[in-house]
């Protein structure tokens, strides 16, 4: 990811203030353009825009509301790309965190919204940079861009420091948050995902017994072909964390011998599969893959 690719993706989000003098019937037609309830983010800009050269800038306000609730999921989806790609095609975990510093000296992201990534990424936290930031982060924090509980990433920066008791025991209470989340999957294929998690999770904080149930319970739910290769990648990140590479060797096979994020690249490089990585089982699956 190189940031004047960033750069050119955040100019297509701004529309420039209008200058030259345009009719109110042109105004109107830009703003009539941005009442239409699927108006892309550059309607609602040039309504904004309109808007305010008419002096209706509570419209104004408004259209560019509804352009920063589009943009977020834009930019949320830029940054999810940037940092699978890095991983997924050599980058590695170096690449991703480069990629990372160039979009936050484009995007401002506050501490919480850096845990979030990192929770998601945690190759990002392999030197160390954010650690102090992530674990002054609490849910009762004085300064808001530092509250949140932030559990599952407060436990990879303990993990990855070599902390694995304490890892342990965040990961042990985080997972008595998630429940709820399996029990309210709308289908059968959000189910088997978020229980696959779930069982890894519970892997993590050392609840072996409870994690194989759930992961049971997932393998057997009826799963779209669509799902399948995210969620199968959550049985066999649940199985390595279980210590069981064969298992956890036999999905990620399938999954590198189809359609799927997984590469060999992301294999070698995602701190998920640290556990199981040095296993013979795990190392020929990489030879063969190569």
């Amino acid at each position: 990811m190189r940031r004047s690719i960033l750069f050119a993706t955040v100019s297509l989000l701004v529309a420039a203030p209008v200058g030259a003098q345009l009719s109110d019937a042109e105004l109107s037609s830009r703003i009539r353009a941005g009442d239409a309830d699927d108006a892309p983010v550059g309607a609602l800009l040039s309504a904004a825009s309109a808007a305010g050269s008419m002096r209706d800038y509570a419209a104004a306000d408004a259209y560019l509301e509804r352009a920063w609730q589009q943009t977020g999921s834009m930019i949320n989806g830029l940054i999810g790309n940037a940092l699978t790609l890095e991983l997924a095609s050599g980058g590695g975990a170096v690449g991703a965190q480069r990629a990372f510093r160039d979009i936050r000296s484009t995007f401002n992201l506050s501490p919480v919204a850096i845990a979030a990534w990192a929770g998601n990424f945690p190759e990002l936290l392999t030197t160390g940079e954010f650690d102090d930031m992530i674990l002054r982060l609490s849910p009762d924090a004085d300064d808001p861009e530092y509250r949140c509980a932030c559990d599952n990433v407060r436990a990879w920066v303990h993990r990855l420091a070599g902390r694995e008791e304490e890892a342990r025991e965040i990961w042990a209470g985080f997972v008595r948050t998630q429940i709820e989340a399996v029990d309210a999957a709308p289908n059968r294929d959000a189910e088997a995902q978020i229980r696959g998690q779930y069982a890894r999770n519970l892997a993590r904080a050392g609840l072996e017994a409870e994690a194989r149930e759930h992961l049971r319970i997932s393998m057997e739910t009826e799963v779209s072909e669509e799902a399948l290769p995210a969620v199968r990648r959550r049985w066999a990140q649940a199985y390595a964390e279980l210590g069981d590479a064969e298992a956890a060797v036999e999905h990620l096979e399938a999954l590198l011998a189809s359609n799927s994020p997984v590469s060999v690249h992301s294999l070698e490089a995602r701190v998920t599969w640290n556990g199981i990585r040095d296993h013979p089982a795990f190392q020929a699956l990489l030879d063969r893959h190569r």
